[in-house]
């Protein structure tokens, strides 16, 4: 990888994404952010450094890598966090002439599809400078007129905030602790994940009519997550699932190219009896299909003028329990992770991964592997106790 190439490609790139060299403004008004640009604070950071060791000397591979997610921090192969920059790189060179490319986006910029559509952008203009990246800065497209403004406010009783979104305040002491956590990675092959398809296609409730690989892999580790932790008592479980709204708004349609956040989420609650009871794979993924059905273009023009309405915008929270009561699910496996990274012609990346810091207890991540077929790592955080019941089940990986 050739680090003038890289810099020059990436100076070229910054034209299509402005906001990458912005400062994160908080309004006094409302405590919005808003990313300022043309500041005397602002740019990105690109640090290009080598080290004395091989690449692989590191533990890449699936069999040695599942143990732990976190490379020696003392390699310092990702930048220190700078509050002040919203993107920055750091280039590593290894003595075999390996690279590692440690890529941060701040989420106040974009979410995850914004995030790979820009280094999608960035790889193909590297490998081509005559490259034009389409993308959609529109952020207005997120708010709504003031006639949906006075339409959607007679929703809000029948939008229940709780189980998605709230304000700080509101939120009780005991879901605030912080708990333990491991990460561990498991490797879902594509035959696996086809047979656990299959099974759950044959038992849908009557009303579904299909469910996704996502639909059903969610619905696996909702309940055999649930089946690892203490069920000496009854709780409501809740299983928080993302939705990219890029697709489902309309009135205004939000191109796919769209470059911000543009993420709600929908949840899915049940008593953890339920979960303990009903051994059957068909019926939740077809309530993992039907929650995520539920985001409908009203209900993110109801989300959007809850969230307007509240006059302090700092105080709004993502409310996730800490208390081992919920599970949280994301999928990228669809983003183009390996297959879009490909910065030198062939040469595709040998591992992806984030920082471990970055994650939370009762976190899964899905992403695609090296493989490029439709087998799927999951990335998961739990504790360790709860980990350790979780991986001597043998149901878990009973589709291997």
């Amino acid at each position: 990888m050739n680090v003038d190439r890289l810099i020059s490609s990436l100076t070229k790139l910054v034209e299509y994404y402005p906001f990458l060299t912005g400062v994160r403004k908080i309004e006094e008004k409302d405590k919005t952010i808003s990313i300022v640009l043309d500041d005397a604070q602002g740019g990105i950071i690109f640090n290009s450094v080598s080290i004395n060791i091989r690449l692989c000397d590191l533990s890449l591979s699936i069999n040695e890598y599942t143990s732990t997610m976190d490379l020696d921090k003392s390699l310092e192969l990702t930048n220190k966090n700078d509050v002040n920059a919203l993107f920055h790189v750091r280039h590593t060179r290894f003595l075999c002439g390996g690279v590692a490319l440690a890529i941060h986006l701040n989420h106040s910029v974009g979410d995850a599809h914004s995030y790979f559509q820009l280094v999608g952008d960035w790889t193909r203009m590297y490998q081509n400078v005559e490259y034009r990246p389409i993308v959609c800065h529109t952020r207005s497209l997120l708010e709504l007129t003031e006639v949906d403004n006075e339409v959607d406010k007679h929703s809000w009783s029948s939008f229940n905030k709780q189980k998605t979104y709230v304000v700080k305040g509101d939120i009780s002491p005991q879901t605030e602790q912080s708990v333990k956590s491991i990460v561990k990675i498991f490797r879902f092959s594509a035959d696996e994940l086809e047979r656990m398809k299959r099974e759950a296609t044959a038992h849908l409730l009557p009303e579904v009519d299909h469910v996704s690989t996502f639909n059903v892999l969610a619905a696996h580790l909702y309940r055999h997550v649930a089946l690892a932790r203490d069920s000496s008592h009854s709780y409501i479980s809740k299983l928080y699932i993302p939705v990219n709204i890029r697709s489902r708004l309309k009135q205004p349609i939000i191109p796919s190219t769209y470059f911000g956040n543009a993420i709600l989420h929908s949840c899915l609650e049940t008593e953890s009896t339920n979960l303990i009871r009903i051994n059957d794979l068909g019926f939740w993924a077809s309530k993992v299909h039907q929650t995520v059905a539920t985001l409908t273009s009203d209900e993110i023009k109801s989300t959007l003028a809850w969230i307007i309405s509240q006059p302090d915008k700092s105080k709004i929270v993502f409310n996730f329990p800490f208390d081992n009561t919920g599970f949280y699910i994301t999928a990228w496996n669809k983003m183009g992770m390996y297959v879009n990274s490909n910065f030198e012609y062939g040469v595709h990346p040998c591992r992806i991964t984030l920082p471990s810091e970055d994650l939370f207890n009762g976190g899964a991540y899905l992403f695609s592997t090296e493989k490029n077929d439709t087998s799927i790592d999951l990335i998961l955080i739990l504790d360790p106790t709860t980990m350790e019941k979780l991986e001597n089940n043998p149901d878990f990986r009973k589709y291997c």
